[in-house]
């Protein structure tokens, strides 16, 4: 896995590591958008049985059932109806968790169902 730095200039593991170090919590934004597909919560289902899965950077997979942490900012998915946007906020104490490096999507594979992404850069917080 390699990072970057927001001018875009490599940073090795070691760097992480000492950053890590001296946080104590960081945030990360998600933005999911859609086509007749839920990303967090399935209004007509009533539930998140639908809703995004992640890996984090430590390798631990993290949803709405096992993670505290992440938050909806904006939720124009719950539907499952036409175009929308879903902003999730992970923001955690847990360091180890950012970045996400994976995701999987519960709900894809019905006709006409689309769907894009944005990680949003980790910010880490002293």
């Amino acid at each position: 896995m390699s990072y970057v730095d927001s001018e875009g200039s490599s940073i090795n593991e070691v760097q992480m590591t000492f950053l890590r170090l001296l946080t104590a919590s960081a945030r990360q934004n998600f933005t999911y958008s859609c086509h007749q597909s839920v990303a967090w919560y399935d209004q007509a289902a009533g539930g998140y049985n639908r809703a995004l899965r992640f890996l984090g950077s430590n390798d631990e997979e993290m949803s709405y059932e096992n993670n505290p942490y992440i938050k909806t900012l904006t939720d124009g998915c719950a539907t499952r109806k036409g175009y929308g946007k879903t902003v999730l906020e992970l923001n955690t104490p847990k360091i180890d968790q950012v970045p996400i490096v994976d995701l999987m999507v519960t709900d894809f594979g019905d006709p006409n169902q689309k769907f894009g992404f944005e990680v949003g850069p980790v910010c880490f917080l002293g």
